[in-house]
């Protein structure tokens, strides 16, 4: 009962949002008629292929592939006309993801791989990790589990060396994807979660809505039905709220199929068709086969053999086309399935003994030993990273530290010479202050002695005067007593 009040919650904003969806596409509508206006405009230069890559970008998010492309073939034009190198780079990396929603892996990698080659001669380390990784979603889509890994774990360690936390976190999300695809879901929850974190840490909605469907559906099988719904409706609802068209019908494809499991077979099949008709609209060749393939396995579970071998059949030719192996293997093993319930076993042989040749070249000992061996190569990689940046954070620290020896060395040499310089001022000072007060009291002794012989010699004339002038008392005497007689 539970599920099901969960489900009903989900359906409820599903709804909701589809009312708002059309607001976001003419949004984006609207950006795009802004920047053909500035093409009108711009003259035949690098702005111009900056404007032509933005507009390349637009239409790729509303899934218009085919008017995406033929800008994308002016813009190269242009590029290579006034020689830019790093716009061309761009645009091949745009033009490649175009071919990628087409499903178009032969054109998607030649565009991808033409780009990076740019990159390393620039030795752009940004765009040779965005390009590496594209590339490793190409062996991805096409089951080469050993070559997408090794590309996805060569792109982290760009990134991680880049602290791009958008690279990192789609390169996380891509590595967590291979690992689903391999069932090993403890691994790739790990992968994902850690993804899905730092695209919420950085505000990337369009990652956080991928990140969301792949833990959708590492819940899915494991049987945890609410916590799948619950994931791959927040994905829904991120997708449409900025506009990401073709990510929905991923999305969409990826509820029926958790409605499936329930054995709510006719919720299943209509989410399936109408995530048909999205990619149908939009020309995605790779979600096409996978609808078709999804649509016949539901009409085979419901016994509608008719039904279920004509979509099994249309979905094989389409991913063979794709070159998508790992649905192949799974639309073979249900065609032989089919085939079986309708007592045509000499098909049923043939389809199963196809499905085994996929098994084999998917998931061998020997590839499964490869993908061991290209993630315990990024582990050791990383680890010998970490321990030769601690090792010259080490040396940096010892370096410091014996510079800081060398200062304080250099600190206390110059405090003694300044020291020394300055006793030497001091005594130098003292020396003429000595000699100074040596000139001085010898001057002062010159002058005692001139005062003393001054002294002396007016001592000297009073002794002269007393011995012959007649004492003051005595003339007083005389005066009195001559007028006394008078």
């Amino acid at each position: 009962m539970e599920i099901f009040i969960v489900l009903e919650k989900q359906v409820k904003k599903y709804f909701f949002i589809l009312f708002l969806f059309p607001a976001f596409v003419f949004s984006q509508q609207s950006k795009i008629d802004s920047l053909l206006s500035l093409l009108k405009k711009d003259k035949e230069d690098t702005n111009k292929i900056n404007h032509f890559n933005t507009l390349i970008h637009a239409y790729e998010l509303t899934g218009n592939f085919n008017d995406a492309l033929n800008y994308s073939k002016e813009a190269l034009d242009l590029a290579i006309k006034i020689n830019f190198k790093k716009g061309l780079a761009n645009v091949f990396g745009g033009t490649g993801n175009i071919f990628l929603g087409q499903a178009d892996y032969p054109n998607a990698l030649d565009c991808y791989q033409k780009s990076l080659k740019i990159y390393e001669e620039f030795k752009d380390k940004s765009g040779m990790a965005k390009q590496t990784g594209n590339i490793g979603i190409i062996y991805m889509r096409q089951g080469n589990y050993p070559k997408a890994l090794d590309y996805y774990f060569r792109a982290l360690k760009m990134a991680e060396e880049l602290v791009d936390k958008k690279g990192i976190s789609a390169d996380l999300g891509n590595i967590g994807q291979v690992y689903v695809s391999l069932g090993d879901y403890t691994k790739a929850l790990d992968y994902s979660l850690k993804a899905l974190k730092t695209d919420e840490e950085i505000g990337n909605k369009k990652g956080m809505s991928k990140r969301l469907g792949i833990i959708g559906t590492i819940y899915l099988k494991k049987g945890d039905y609410p916590k799948a719904i619950e994931n791959y409706f927040r994905s829904l609802n991120i997708k449409k709220e900025i506009g990401y068209k073709n990510g929905i019908p991923q999305t969409l494809d990826d509820i029926g199929n958790a409605y499936q499991e329930q054995a709510d077979y006719p919720k299943a099949l209509s989410y399936y068709l109408k995530s048909l008709k999205i990619d149908e609209e939009l020309g995605n060749k790779s979600g096409i086969a996978l609808h078709l393939s999804n649509i016949g396995w539901n009409y085979l579970i419901t016994k509608n053999y008719i039904e279920a071998e004509k979509y099994l059949l249309n979905g094989l030719k389409m991913n063979k086309e794709v070159g998508d192996q790992n649905i192949e293997r799974q639309v073979e093993e249900a065609l032989s399935e089919l085939y079986v319930k309708t007592n045509r076993y000499q098909l049923a042989l043939e389809h199963y003994k196809k499905a085994m040749v996929l098994k084999d070249t998917l998931f061998s000992a020997e590839k499964n030993k490869e993908i061991t061996r290209k993630e315990m190569t990024y582990e050791f990689e990383k680890k010998e990273a970490l321990a030769k940046a601690e090792a010259d954070k080490q040396t940096a620290v010892a370096e410091a530290e014996k510079k800081k020896q060398q200062v304080i060395l250099w600190s206390v040499v110059g405090g003694l010479l300044i020291v020394i310089v300055f006793a030497g001022f001091i005594f130098r000072a003292l020396r003429i202050t000595k000699k100074q007060k040596q000139i001085i009291e010898e001057q002062k002794k010159k002058v005692e002695e001139k005062q003393k012989e001054i002294l002396d010699s007016i001592r000297y004339a009073k002794r002269i005067q007393d011995a012959i002038l007649p004492k003051e008392k005595y003339i007083d005497k005389t005066l009195k007593r001559l007028m006394k007689n008078n």
